[in-house]
């Protein structure tokens, strides 16, 4: 059965002059999803937003929401609303004038009716009862949820959201990412969310478009991302890594694996394109899937524990490789359990992965070429 689309944006540009911000950008985003675009700052993702939102006009490209395409329509006639960063809610307001402010705007309805919806709207997102209290006299969260809720209702097709949790302490912005995904799961509305934190990304979205430097470099599911990035950046980029580069494939081992040298340490790698012996590639893998033993053993590398630094529910620790040629440093996360090894700073252990050993981590590896001009 094919999904129904929201929003879709093809060949997507915007320029400046001789800058170009959005580099033919093209995706779809499922009705019903949480969608996120994900990138590090100045990537063009928070200027994608805007042009979907009718602040900025495209230079090239088309895009559609619900089907209908949206260019040249002024923001006020799209069927989209724009959750901002700063939330601009009115603290001279309270919490149902901030909501109903739109309907005001907008016209045609009776002060009853635009308190019914309010109210409505106000308990589906947990504020019931909250209609009088001005904006300061509310939790961060219970903000960024009025700022919602004065979107929604408005019944848009897409609620577009730039970033509103990056202004919230840590603790905070962990409970309301859930909160979030939660709240669009139960109300249905199609959210296309911009952020340059990977963890809130990975956390809330069905899908997720990185982008860096104005291109498009993958969509995907979370899962898919993190387990097999399609290029150097997304490796890079999302979730931990270690990474070596210009290593030499030493054998081919079968159709999906291989062997790399890179000073002294051969891998088991998953193969990203086809390979063979002497190509000189870099290597991606993460540092929850290395397995490590206390003492000398075989199959695997030996090393030295440099530091351990302990965050929490896990350790990550930096072993430097004995047997290498040159020195190479390798970040471990181990997890505390009643199984995790007990090592300490100066102890020789043996680190190893790939398939024969772990047969989950040969799906976290990654191998590719940089295009010519990548670093």
């Amino acid at each position: 059965m094919t999904q129904e689309i929201d929003v879709s944006v093809v060949n997507l540009t915007k320029r400046w002059g001789d800058f170009t911000a959005v580099n033919n950008v093209s995706f779809d985003v499922p009705k019903g999803s949480f969608f996120s675009v994900l990138g590090p700052s100045a990537s063009g993702k928070s200027t994608v937003l805007r042009m979907i939102a009718g602040f900025e006009p495209p230079t090239a490209g088309e895009m559609y929401i619900g089907g209908k395409r949206i260019n040249g329509l002024p923001a006020n006639k799209r069927p989209c609303n724009l959750v901002f960063q700063r939330l601009a809610l009115f603290p001279m307001m309270n919490v149902i004038d901030n909501v109903t402010f739109g309907l005001r705007r907008r016209g045609g309805l009776s002060k009853t009716e635009m308190e019914k919806m309010a109210n409505d709207v106000l308990a589906r997102v947990d504020l019931k009862g909250l209609n009088e209290r001005k904006i300061n006299q509310i939790s961060g969260g219970q903000q960024q949820r009025v700022a919602i809720a004065r979107s929604l209702i408005l019944d848009p097709t897409v609620l577009l959201l730039d970033e509103p949790l990056s202004a919230l302490d840590l603790k905070l912005r962990q409970e309301m990412k859930l909160e979030l995904k939660r709240l669009q799961a139960r109300m249905g509305t199609t959210f296309m969310y911009i952020t340059h934190d990977q963890t809130i990304a990975l956390a809330m979205s069905d899908t997720i478009a990185v982008i860096n430097f104005g291109k498009l470099e993958q969509v995907a599911p979370p899962d898919v991302l993190y387990r097999e990035p399609a290029t150097h950046f997304v490796a890079s980029f999302v979730g931990e890594n270690n990474r070596w580069d210009n290593g030499k494939v030493v054998k081919i081992v079968n159709d999906t694996t291989c062997q790399v040298d890179f000073g002294g340490i051969l891998s088991n790698a998953r193969m990203g394109e086809k390979l063979s012996p002497g190509d000189v590639i870099d290597l991606f893998i993460r540092p929850e899937m290395i397995l490590l033993k206390p003492g000398v053993s075989k199959p695997g590398s030996t090393g030295e524990i440099k530091e351990i630094n302990f965050d929490g529910s896990h350790s990550l620790i930096v072993v430097t490789l004995t047997e290498s040629k040159v020195p190479l440093e390798i970040n471990v996360k181990l997890q505390h359990t009643e199984e995790t090894p007990e090592v300490s700073v100066g102890d020789t252990v043996t680190l190893s992965w790939g398939r024969s050993l772990r047969p989950a981590a040969n799906a976290f590896l990654h191998i590719d070429r940089p295009s010519d001009g990548e670093e």
